[in-house]
């Protein structure tokens, strides 16, 4: 037993994983059969205009007249109900004018299906009613039951009182009955009348096995498919197998839309669901659309139908936009507020930029008075040697000082270039995830230190490599004023370690510990001790700083 749990948690979402494709794999076809419906449309209108321009030819005979007009009945009876009961009336007429009986009785029996669907119950019902029971035969008394079924049933369909609701189903049974009765098993009118039955009788998964048996031998782009994958979904849903449902459902919707089908319901069915699953774009999409064909087909069965959904879903769907609108407005705000930092931080690099060329002016000049007064010191007699090599150290010095401060400013340069990349990528990122809605990762990415640990690591790394490229011995001649058991030696592809980089500093005349402290992100007090803990364990306590930034380089 433990196994077999074990194996069905695993396999668990595998399973789910494969329903929500198959069913996102079906919806998808649904989308693109709506788009294409315009075209299936016109594709059924222009068979129309063929049929009709067939009752245009002169000297037709009644008969001619009757079977023309029955073959634009049948492409009339699911696409537009008015015209559909226009041309049943006009065989009203000439049935009636040949006083052919068979023909009179069919095609009462066509207007009546046209009024059950519209929603006209009395008028279908006076209708059935008038009809002699005694001269019907052969189909058209099958015809007679199916249209009594379809009375009481879409009387079911229609009436919110459940005493009327079940009697109405009652009595439509009992017509099921009757029609079962009369026509073969194997025919595509006992399954659709045959598998309500077994439903109403508890017997849901006889009635998707028949359905399942027999919807091979239907096309898929027809009514009767349709039909039959309608019936199926209501089998599923009695049953519980939402899945099984839903891929019903979609496949009814596809086959309503390829084959023109106004008269349709299975779209606000399967709007109903999505809207029941969350999905309330679709669920508003499918909605409408159902509402649009019950208002060109004029049925006001489905209009009842789709009046009670088409309020609910849109008012969640509008819910769901403002609820979408208020993120996107965060979304812009905090781009605005990221926005305004990096401007921020492009004015300082700008700023730091400007100040570091002013220097550079200033060492220049520096170096420009020093040449002059070389010129002027070769002149002096070497009596004046002292004076001499004091100048010539104060020039070493500042030849040192200019060295240092143009390795730093090309780095500092390169590393601003480096930075204002990296910030317009990190910007591009940011800027990506709010466009796509992606607010909890845009919340992780601005909270996250991962970009700072890296440009820190990379910036102290670029100061290493600059210090060490200035001051190439600064390691070996630092660890000669310590003890040979406390000299510093970094370790894997360290340059310099943190006691290192302090004196690196000291080095280069950065001597405040707040300042130290804030270049390397360490406390006040903890800079203090690195620099105490070093000058007491070094051989010379007394100057050991001063012997530091004695250290030459180059």
């Amino acid at each position: 037993m433990m196994r077999i749990l074990i194996l069905i948690i695993m396999l668990l979402p595998c399973s789910l994983g494969m329903y929500a494709s198959a069913i996102d794999s079906l919806l998808s076809v649904l989308d693109k059969t709506i788009v294409m419906r315009r075209q299936y449309e016109e594709e059924k209108e222009r068979y129309i205009s063929l049929i009709k321009d067939e009752l245009k030819q002169g000297r037709l005979t009644d008969m001619e007249r009757y079977l023309i007009q029955n073959r634009l009945f049948a492409e009339y009876n699911s696409y537009i109900s008015d015209s559909a009961l226009h041309y049943i009336n006009e065989n009203i007429l000439i049935a009636t004018r040949l006083n052919n009986r068979q023909w009179i009785n069919s095609s009462i029996l066509n207007k009546v299906h046209i009024l059950n669907t519209s929603g006209l119950f009395v008028e279908a019902m006076e209708l059935l009613k008038s009809l002699p029971r005694n001269t019907l035969e052969g189909e058209n008394i099958v015809d007679y039951y199916v249209c009594f079924e379809n009375l009481y049933l879409y009387q079911a369909e229609y009436a919110t009182d459940r005493n009327y609701v079940n009697n109405y189903l009652r009595i439509a049974n009992l017509y099921r009955d009757s029609i079962i009765s009369l026509v073969p098993e194997d025919t595509y009118r006992y399954v659709v009348v045959h598998a309500p039955q077994l439903i109403d009788q508890g017997k849901s998964q006889e009635a998707i096995c028949l359905l399942k048996n027999f919807l091979p031998r239907l096309k898929s782009n027809t009514r009767e498919y349709a039909v039959a994958t309608s019936i199926l979904a209501f089998a599923y849903h009695v049953v519980g197998n939402k899945q099984k449902e839903m891929e019903a459902r979609i496949s009814s919707a596809i086959a309503d839309i390829r084959a023109v089908v106004k008269e349709n319901y299975s779209l606000c069915a399967l709007a109903e669901l999505l809207y029941g699953m969350g999905d309330l774009e679709r669920a508003n999409h499918y909605i409408k659309i159902s509402m649009e064909d019950a208002n060109y087909y004029t049925t006001r069965l489905r209009s009842s139908q789709n009046s009670k959904m088409l309020p609910l879903i849109d008012r969640a769907y509008q819910q769901e936009k403002e609820i979408q609108q208020q993120r996107q407005r965060m979304f812009i705000t905090g781009i605005c507020i990221l926005s305004v930092f990096l401007l921020l931080t492009v004015l300082c690099v700008l700023w730091q930029m400007k100040k570091l060329s002013y220097a550079r002016k200033k060492v220049v000049a520096a170096n420009s008075q020093l040449s002059i007064l070389n010129s002027e010191l070769k002149k002096l007699n070497n009596s004046q040697h002292e004076a001499n090599e004091r100048l010539l150290h104060t020039n070493q010095t500042l030849t040192e000082a200019n060295h240092i401060k143009e390795e730093y400013l090309g780095r500092f340069l390169s590393l601003s270039s480096s930075y204002i990349s990296k910030m317009e990528e990190y910007r591009r990122i940011l800027n990506k995830q709010a466009a796509a809605g992606k607010l909890e990762e845009l919340y992780r990415t601005l909270k996250s230190d991962r970009f700072i640990n890296q440009e820190l690591k990379e910036f102290y790394h670029n100061f290493d490599v600059s210090f060490l490229k200035i001051f190439p011995n600064f390691v070996e001649e630092f660890n000669r004023l310590l003890p040979v058991e406390e000299q510093l030696h970094p370790k894997n592809e360290e340059l310099l370690v943190t006691e290192l980089r302090i004196f690196a500093l000291i080095r280069l005349g950065i001597t405040d510990s707040a300042r130290i402290a804030e270049f390397l992100r360490y406390s006040i007090t903890t800079i203090y001790t690195y620099r105490s803990k070093l000058k007491n364990k070094s051989l010379c306590k007394e100057d050991f700083e001063e012997r530091v930034m004695k250290i030459t380089s180059f």
